[in-house]
């Protein structure tokens, strides 16, 4: 009797730690086990089944849950020098309570053979100071407006994500707790083993939530900003004595281009119109000049025959 009311015990908790990990959302309003009531009796020692605390009323599974939003924005600007530009950026996160995530150094080199220096940077600054971040480095531009060569903003709500994990988080805590108690009250190794085994399952469960949960959490609390600095320098067009070659090299390009083109076109017109007729023509002419080559061919063997002929009839003349 002992053992069958434990393993009904068992069975009650292995549901709910099933439940616990369903995707779907779950009702969080008590239920009583089927049978059982609010406890249920195993022989010597009675169990008083916890129920999960009820969430108040909602018109909807995020209603009062504020929104959580991972943000990302990434700017590439030209600065008239990119290694102060980021170490300024750097100064800016720490100012704003955030942090570096990553910098990078690296040199291009020009058509004069002149070195210019391209440095990137991540950093993470919280959420509600991201557009301050980005009006800062804005105005490292050398060049006002002209000098932001591009920006993007985006941003992932992961409100869902998070209500739905801290629901599972709390029906697998609960489920731990009913195993523990399991485990301490009974004697039976095979069933203690079974409980063990369920109660290592959700506990790894849990920290996959947890570490989850963590995740969003502050993603959503520090927004990703990503810049790059371009040397305004060696974005300059290249002038000498008034003649800008960059236009010419670019004339040249487009000339290239068009008549590439032109070729292109043809060769399509020509595959279209002309090659229907050609392949048959050529077969023709292919399978016509074999034929010539192998009576030509027959012809000199029957010449070499004859003219071999005449010549041991000569030498049997001469023996005579």
């Amino acid at each position: 009797m002992k053992n069958k009311s434990l393993l009904v015990g068992i069975v009650l908790l292995l549901m709910l730690s099933a439940c616990a990990a369903a995707p779907t959302q779950i009702s969080m309003a008590p239920q009583e086990a089927p049978g059982y009531g609010n406890e249920y009796q195993m022989d010597d020692w009675v169990y008083d089944m916890e129920e999960p605390a009820a969430m108040p009323e909602e018109t909807g599974k995020d209603a009062g849950q504020e929104r959580l939003v991972i943000q990302t924005a990434s700017l590439r600007v030209s600065v008239a020098d990119t290694v102060e530009a980021m170490n300024r950026t750097k100064a800016l996160a720490n100012e704003l309570g955030g942090y570096v995530v990553s910098s990078n150094r690296y040199s291009d080199t020009s058509y004069n053979n002149v070195t210019y220096a391209r440095t990137s940077i991540v950093i993470r600054v919280p959420s509600e100071k991201l557009e301050q971040a980005m009006e800062s480095i804005r105005q490292l531009s050398a060049d006002g407006k002209n000098g932001i060569l591009s920006e993007t903003l985006s941003g992932q709500d992961v409100t869902s994500d998070f209500v739905d994990s801290s629901s599972r988080l709390r029906n697998l805590k609960a489920a731990e707790e009913q195993l523990m108690v399991l485990m301490e009250n009974t004697d039976d190794l095979e069933a203690t083993m079974s409980v063990f085994r369920e109660l290592t399952d959700i506990r790894s469960q849990i920290e996959v939530l947890e570490g989850h949960i963590k995740y969003l959490q502050e993603s959503s609390a520090l927004s990703s900003l990503s810049v790059e600095f371009v040397a305004e320098a060696s974005l300059q067009p290249i002038e000498i004595g008034g003649w800008k070659p960059s236009g010419v090299v670019r004339e040249s390009l487009q000339q290239l281009i068009r008549t590439f083109q032109d070729v292109v076109d043809f060769l399509i017109r020509f595959g279209i119109t002309c090659l229907p007729f050609l392949i048959p023509l050529g077969v023709g002419i292919y399978f016509l000049v074999r034929a010539i080559r192998k009576s030509n061919a027959k012809r000199r063997a029957k010449k070499a025959i004859v003219e071999q002929v005449e010549v041991v009839e000569v030498e049997t003349e001469n023996k005579e």
